[in-house]
């Protein structure tokens, strides 16, 4: 009996050791698996930039000309366009440049196109900004997320430029009232 005991338990202890070490290769090649997942999962490029479905306004020539020396506008642009690059470096970086850049953006705006409705379409684009830029610091966000946030901001950087566009249209319309 105790010769079957001990042959029992050898056996028990192999069987254990072997579970132990075979799990723990399955655990470290689903963990590589998964990581390899993920950093796919992550990246979003160009080209899935450009998929993404909106409707994008250019400014007009009354538009330009309201906002030739309106530099932090001009710069957010620069921003928005290597966003559409797929390059999200300045979503990712100092959280204050950003923060600044809003700020700035805010304070100069001209004189003319500081209206409730532009303000507003600014304050959306602001909030679609820092929403890219919480999703994007995120490790653990799927591609689809960032899209989303990346088309909430194109979309309300176009609002903000459609907005301007009809403003400045309307004013420059000379529409006379009847005595």
């Amino acid at each position: 009996m105790s010769k079957l005991k001990t042959t029992f338990l050898y056996i028990l202890s192999s069987l254990i050791l072997f579970l132990y070490f075979s799990c723990n290769r399955n655990t470290e090649t689903s963990k590589k698996n998964l990581q390899e997942v993920n950093s796919e999962d992550f990246k979003v490029s160009a080209k899935d930039i450009d998929n993404i479905k909106y409707t994008e306004f250019a400014l007009s020539n009354l538009s330009e000309n309201a906002i030739e020396n309106w530099l932090k506008f001009h710069e957010l642009q620069e921003e928005i366009t290597l966003l559409k690059k797929g390059e999200m470096s300045f979503f990712k970086d100092d959280k204050a440049i950003l923060e600044g850049l809003i700020t700035d953006l805010k304070n100069e705006i001209p004189k003319n196109l500081s209206t409730s409705s532009i303000l507003v379409r600014l304050s959306v684009l602001e909030t679609a900004i820092f929403k890219l830029e919480g999703i994007s610091s995120l490790s653990n966000v799927n591609k689809e997320v960032i899209l989303n946030a990346i088309k909430d901001v194109l979309v309300s950087n176009s609002n903000v430029i459609l907005q301007m566009n009809k403003k400045l249209e309307k004013d420059s319309q000379n529409i006379q009232k009847p005595s």
